[in-house]
């Protein structure tokens, strides 16, 4: 703390980024990890997370769950994307939003997303599906897997009054994500969700995010036709 203010993870964003501008650290240094930047600068891991996040994504490190973060050899542009909540991405239209919980249920994933969320098939995870509206028509469908074992307080949440989305983005971090976007054609119960057609094309994608070795969550949201999704680089 300086000066009796908690340091913010812009703090510590200039902070790390003056270290490697003047070489203490240099390209291809692999840097502290971010308990020990936290004991470092007196914060909060959550804190040092996201900093280097931002520096990831601007470039100037390059994170690898398992590796740890290393200063960029060369920097490079890259595609920007956050997750948002979807309930302000409606409510920034003008829209009304609400959502309908379909399903709320701790149950064994299929192997393919026992695998995704590297956990054992015979574990358990929890399986959540939604549906947004924006005005009362549908916006977004959602098919969620969270690792209770990474994230045991999601079962005590009320996720009937709280989108899955919206407290995970609010109350966890994450150190690393896949993220891949598809063109796909709607089946009869995604098209009877969403009020479409059979075959009809929407844009889909799915993300799964970790916090360092485990994973957080595994998500694929089904967008409702005219939807635009907007990066940075």
């Amino acid at each position: 703390m300086a000066n009796g203010r908690a340091h913010t993870w812009q703090d510590i964003h200039e902070r790390i980024k003056r270290n490697i501008i003047n070489l203490t650290w240099p390209p291809g240094e692999l840097i502290p990890g971010e308990v020990e930047l936290a004991q470092e600068y007196g914060c909060a891991r959550t804190t040092v997370n996201r900093a280097l996040r931002e520096l990831a994504a601007t470039g100037v490190v390059d994170r690898k769950r398992k590796a740890g973060t290393r200063v960029a050899k060369q920097k490079t542009r890259q595609v920007r994307a956050e997750i948002p909540v979807i309930r302000t991405q409606v409510e920034a239209q003008g829209a009304a939003y609400r959502f309908q919980l379909l399903e709320n249920k701790i149950k064994q994933p299929s192997k393919a997303i026992a695998k995704t969320l590297n956990i054992k098939a015979s574990e358990v995870a929890l399986h959540i599906r939604s549906i947004h509206y924006a005005d009362e028509l549908p916006f977004i469908y959602e098919d969620r897997w969270i690792n209770v074992k990474t994230i045991p307080k999601i079962k005590q949440v009320d996720l009937a009054q709280t989108s899955a989305n919206e407290w995970l983005v609010q109350h966890v971090p994450f150190t690393s994500g896949e993220f891949v976007i598809q063109a796909q054609n709607t089946n009869k119960k995604l098209a009877m969700a969403l009020g479409l057609s059979v075959d009809e094309a929407i844009l889909t994608s799915t993300r799964t995010t970790w916090l360092e070795s485990k994973s957080v969550t595994t998500v694929t949201l089904k967008y409702s036709p005219g939807y635009q999704m907007h990066f940075e680089i």
